[in-house]
């Protein structure tokens, strides 16, 4: 019985020190594990973010033009547009009825949704990283005259609770026609060409919905708010060929000379 009892206490001492040198390097592997994935972590954290395109900074000798467009005469009446068709959009005009956005002309004859833009201006843009957004609100599109750059991201949203689809009518892009059914989709857009007359963008669901869309080979472009104004700044001096494009009432151009840091007035008519 002593031998038996001598026995079995040398095996339960053989057990309990294989047991603690388990546990001890079971912590040491999960020791190892946890300060792995730390550093993973933290390699994760300050890795540098991506770096966005650089916007073509200004020469020193930097000229601006300003300017304004107006309409000459009595403006025409724009057509109120008819959305009983869709209950929705109709329900979303509860003021004043909604107009056509052909011709937006202010109190003082001010032209609205002109193109003003440069006509080969030598040089590489890159291509702003942020986006312009054309949205649809209330079964129209918002704006209704619209420039980007080459490349630059274009986001067309639905705000609207219905179907919208755009339609896009390039000449020397490629065409689209996307459906958005469902409100709040945005879709990302860009164009890989200049196209600098406008072209149209229609909603197949909807016929009044229109809008017109330029694709600017660099940032010297502006489109006229209501008060009928522009500035183009950042030109380098030279001479230039300045273009005003209208959707209704075509295109007009003039001849100018910029000198270095110069700021140069131009204006535009425009007759019914």
């Amino acid at each position: 019985m002593k031998k038996f009892a001598m026995v079995l206490f040398a095996a339960s001492l053989i057990i309990t020190t294989s047991c603690g040198k388990g546990k001890e390097a079971k912590e040491e592997e999960e020791g190892t594990d946890d300060q792995a994935l730390q550093t993973s972590a933290t390699t994760t954290a300050t890795a540098p973010a991506a770096a966005q395109p650089a916007a073509a900074a200004a020469p020193a000798d930097a000229a601006t033009i300003t300017g304004s467009v107006k309409f000459a005469g009595a403006a025409p009446a724009m057509p109120t547009i008819q959305m009983a068709a869709d209950p929705y959009c109709q329900s979303q005009h509860t003021g004043a009825p909604p107009k056509d956005e052909e011709v937006v002309v202010g109190p003082g004859g001010e032209l609205a949704n002109v193109f003003v833009y440069l006509k080969s201006v030598p040089g590489t843009y890159p291509p702003p990283a942020t986006p312009v957004v054309l949205d649809q609100h209330g079964c129209q599109y918002h704006p209704h005259a619209i420039a980007l750059q080459v490349g630059q991201p274009l986001q067309i949203k639905n705000s609207d609770a219905t179907l919208h689809n755009i339609h896009a009518l390039p000449s020397i892009n490629s065409q689209f026609n996307e459906g958005q059914p469902i409100q709040g989709m945005v879709s990302t857009k860009k164009f890989d060409k200049a196209e600098i007359t406008p072209f149209r963008v229609k909603c197949d669901v909807h016929g009044w919905m229109k809008a017109f869309m330029a694709v600017m080979p660099n940032p010297f472009y502006s489109v006229t708010p209501e008060n009928g104004t522009f500035t183009i700044s950042g030109l380098p001096p030279g001479n230039y060929t300045i273009i005003a494009w209208h959707e209704k009432y075509g295109q007009q151009e003039q001849q100018i000379t910029v000198a270095p840091k110069e700021s140069k007035t131009v204006a535009f008519t425009f007759k019914g």
